[in-house]
Formats: structure tokens, sequence, C-alpha cells
């Protein structure tokens, strides 16, 4: 690429001079108009950019990427979970998903209803019950905050939710 550079140099040298140039030189000016060209299109400001001009070849650098630039989803409003079956509903605004091992999820429109008592989420079909009480799923030593119930075309099933006893959530 020096070499180059040198070229062009001499070339643009004998150009101003005047004078026509000789054969040799006119090889010379074909190669620096080769170099010119793509230093036309782009602003060069050090050495290592002039070695990728010169490799149009070469791949192109990576952009690169934040492992932020998605935002994370709003943690549900409610969660409760259940074993013998394992069950799982998240409530996210008006909907309520239903989540069984070998079954799609269900989801269901619901309304939020509480009273001092309990928090219920109705909907077509579905209905959970929460009601304020130390809760254990029966496989683990975590306490939940709430007991469960809820009752679906296919039945009622009895569960956990709210805050665990660590400060999280029913996962």
């Amino acid at each position: 690429m020096r070499a180059g550079l040198a070229l062009l140099s001499l070339a643009l040298l004998g150009a101003c001079g005047g004078e026509k140039a000789p054969a040799a030189d006119n090889q010379s000016m074909l190669a620096a108009n080769a170099v010119i060209a793509p230093i036309n299109d782009a602003v060069v400001n050090s050495d290592s950019e002039m070695d990728n001009l010169a490799e149009p070849d070469a791949p192109l650098p990576k952009p690169l990427v934040s492992r932020e630039t998605s935002p994370r989803p709003a943690p549900p409003d409610y969660r409760a979970i259940g074993t013998e079956p394992f069950w799982a509903v998240t409530v996210r605004g008006s909907t309520a998903t239903l989540e069984r091992p070998d079954k799609p999820p269900i989801r269901y429109a619901i309304s939020r209803n509480a009273d001092d008592r309990a928090i219920r989420y109705l909907g077509d079909g579905f209905a959970m019950t929460a009601t304020q009480g130390p809760c254990s799923d029966g496989m683990s030593d975590t306490i939940w905050s709430d007991r469960v119930q809820i009752a679906f075309g296919e039945g009622t099933l009895k569960g956990c939710g709210g805050e665990r006893d660590d400060g999280g959530y029913a996962h």
C-alpha cells in the first residue's frame, strides 16, 4: 500500500511540472488512479484504515451487539403454581395463561376483583381465587404468601401463589 502511495506522489509531482510524463510514468499514473478511486469514496484516518481499503475482499468487522437491546418482559401481575398435577398460571393485565406439562397453554380474558379476604380473577370458563395465608406446594420448603384455587373447564386445581418467603414470585 505504501508503494502505491509513493507512486501516487510521483505521478502527482510529475503532472505538476507541465512536462509530458514518460511511458513508464503513465503506468505509474494508472496504478495511482487505481488507489485514488477507493480513497475518494472514504475518509481515511489511519494506516490500518488504508490497509482495509486496499483489500476489497476482506470481511467487514461485525457490529457490536448489546445484550441489553431487547426489553425484558415486565414481571407478571400475579403468578400461581401447583403440583400433583403440575400447573402454573401467569396473569398479565387482562389475560390469565394456564400452563400444564404436555398440554398447550390456555389463555383466558379475565377481570380482577379484590376485597379484604381474597383476590379473584374471573373470565369465561375460568375462575382463580387467591386467599392470604401461608402455602407450601408440598414438594419444597418454600412458603408462598397465598393459597390459590382454580376452577376451569377440566376441573379444579389447588396450589400456591403470590410472593415466596424469599421475596420473589412463584415460578
